[in-house]
């Protein structure tokens, strides 16, 4: 499934709590309202008429065979026809891109600095998927950036939700985002997502966005008597948790999706479909559970449609329970009704169509039986149909490794890399451009590549921790000759036998020192041409194709769907029961 952004707070906000009241007297005198206007020309605007009777999107997200995390930098130009082609047979129309904002801005004050390789190989992406035939959908400001100039994400969304002059940053990413799509008539849909935009803390700095919000209530609302007039903020822990979530919808809706929809069109939000719990003392003693919902974003403000996920804990009691299809399909029909209920009857998109799920720290979370999968994926179309839903797009169509390398294939050369060689040469003679405009990198024996691996990316591997550590290693060479690979502990070995294009798979003990996990590679015996490293202890599992690019389970029965979808406008279903 999508990966969550971290919920733990970064040391800046942490350290923002200590100085409130220093920072809420800046805040009151410094702050000034900026009017943020596009650069480029507004672009046209799209009816919710005209999006009811477009085609279908039939989409895939893609990943270049790497992790959503790092990869812009991480997928290699050769792959990526013969990886289009592949999702064209199966069926799919629309291929889904992750842009991070960390990737393509990495450096947002003073305003700005790109990447002008991030937005090359974007560029790239969609040509491509132009000469395939598939339509584009673009995830704009992706929570997560390897990118080593980018910062500490939690930090930067933070930034990003409580100041204005970051926000200016992040709608200038956007009017690029508007030129590169206004050359090419390929992206069918931009989004902008809840995920990539959690809210954790109101900042002092944002004390006057938050007396904005307060004013659109009404003059006698408790709320905004108790807060107008200073005072501590909300918190999403506090009592006053369902205030601090409704001024973070408020917040999404008015000061980010308002202007970016001014640069970028058709665009659509990706909904919070979860409840939050906020436990609540009664008279008497007793406790009861308010649940928060978000139905405030559902449509947001000139949106053609909703968007939003699934997976089968929605709605089941996620105590470890498995669902078959008429309990799955009856759960998915009352989401679907709900949010339509709730949108005025926009048509729906289902950005992360998420059948199978084995994300990390969700266990418990249902899951569909095995013998469930087919008649599932079978009923899901009149379901979605009866909903008007536009598409679907699946989230990992290539089961991939949570590898937390940056630039893992050296599609940026040696950046983030550091290699020592063993005659004292000049590094930048170890890489080989390739014709598609990529590197190689050739180690001759006793050369050592390292990488720094910092916390900041997210869980890192570690031994003892009850997940089996490993790395794989893409390599080719013309001799037998060996690798030797540590991450912290002791060395593994990979052999490779001289007969070409191999990729070399063995278990790592992964020991962190601190916040920070180094990845040491050092050929031995031989010359070894490297074309993509990952260390991991996880595969996130689609059911479309298996790490090693085999068939997986669904893929039939979602071949089926993808074909129905594009060719039988649905007039055959019968109104799902509920």
């Amino acid at each position: 499934m999508k990966p969550r952004p971290n919920s733990s707070t970064s040391s800046r906000i942490t350290g923002t709590l200590m100085v409130v009241a220093l920072l809420a007297l800046a805040a009151a005198t410094a702050w000034r309202l900026l009017r943020i206007e596009p650069e480029n020309p507004r672009p046209a605007t799209v009816s919710a008429n005209a999006m009811r009777h477009a085609e279908p999107i039939v989409g895939a997200h893609y990943f270049g065979r790497q992790w959503p995390k790092n990869f812009i930098a991480g997928f290699r130009r050769e792959h990526v026809a013969d990886d289009f082609a592949r999702l064209r047979a199966d069926g799919f129309n629309t291929v889904v891109l992750v842009l991070a904002w960390g990737d393509f801005q990495p450096l947002f004050e003073p305003c700005c600095s790109d990447d002008e390789r991030a937005w090359q190989r974007l560029g790239f992406l969609l040509d491509q998927a132009q000469r395939a035939g598939l339509g584009v959908v673009l995830r704009v400001g992706y929570g997560w950036s390897f990118h080593p100039d980018a910062g500490a994400m939690a930090e930067r969304i933070h930034r990003l939700l409580n100041e204005r002059d970051v926000r200016a940053a992040f709608f200038a990413f956007l009017d690029r985002v508007n030129t590169v799509v206004q050359e090419r008539s390929v992206v069918r849909l931009s989004l902008l997502s809840w995920e990539d935009l959690w809210l954790h803390v109101i900042d002092p700095l944002a004390r006057p966005d938050f007396e904005r919000y307060l004013r659109t209530l009404p003059s006698d609302d408790a709320h905004r008597v108790r807060f107008e007039h200073g005072g501590a903020l909300p918190s999403a822990a506090s009592p006053d948790a369902a205030l601090f979530n409704a001024y973070w919808d408020w917040l999404l809706m008015n000061e980010l999706f308002r202007p970016a929809a001014q640069r970028l069109q058709p665009l659509g939000f990706e909904a919070r479909i979860d409840r939050d719990p906020l436990p609540v003392i009664e008279p008497d003693g007793s406790t009861r559970t308010h649940w928060i919902g978000h139905e405030s974003t559902y449509a947001a403000p000139g949106a053609t449609l909703s968007t939003l996920y699934w997976a089968p804990f929605w709605g089941a009691r996620n105590e470890g329970e498995t669902l078959d299809a008429a309990q799955a399909l009856h759960l998915f029909d009352v989401l679907l009704a709900q949010v339509r209920d709730g949108n005025g009857q926009l048509p729906l998109f289902i950005d992360q169509f998420n059948v199978i799920d084995n994300t990390l720290g969700f266990e418990r979370n249902a899951r569909l039986r095995a013998d469930a999968l087919d008649p599932f994926m079978a009923g899901a179309y009149c379901v979605m149909r009866a909903h008007a839903v536009l598409g679907y797009a699946w989230w990992t169509s290539i089961n991939y490794a949570e590898s937390p390398i940056y630039n893992p294939a050296f599609g940026y050369g040696l950046d983030g890399w550091s290699l020592r060689t063993h005659d004292g040469a000049p590094v930048e003679g170890r890489l080989h451009p390739t014709p598609t405009g990529d590197f190689d990198l050739r180690l001759e024996a006793g050369d050592e590549l390292r990488q720094q691996i910092p916390a900041r990316r997210g869980r890192l591997p570690q031994a003892d921790d009850g997940l089996a550590d490993r790395v794989c290693i893409d390599t080719r060479s013309d001799s037998p000759g060996k690798l030797h690979v540590a991450a912290g502990g002791e060395a593994t070995v990979l052999a490779f036998d001289g007969r070409g294009e191999q990729r070399l798979c063995a278990p790592i003990a992964a020991r962190p020192d601190n916040d920070t996990l180094t990845l040491a590679l050092r050929a031995v015996d031989s010359t070894v041409t490297l074309r993509n490293v990952m260390l991991f202890d996880h595969v996130q599992d689609g059911g479309l194709y298996q790490f090693d690019g085999s068939d997986g389970p669904l893929l039939p029965a979602l071949r089926a769907l993808n074909r129905r979808y594009t060719e039988d406008p649905g007039e055959r279903c019968a109104a799902p029961a509920r």
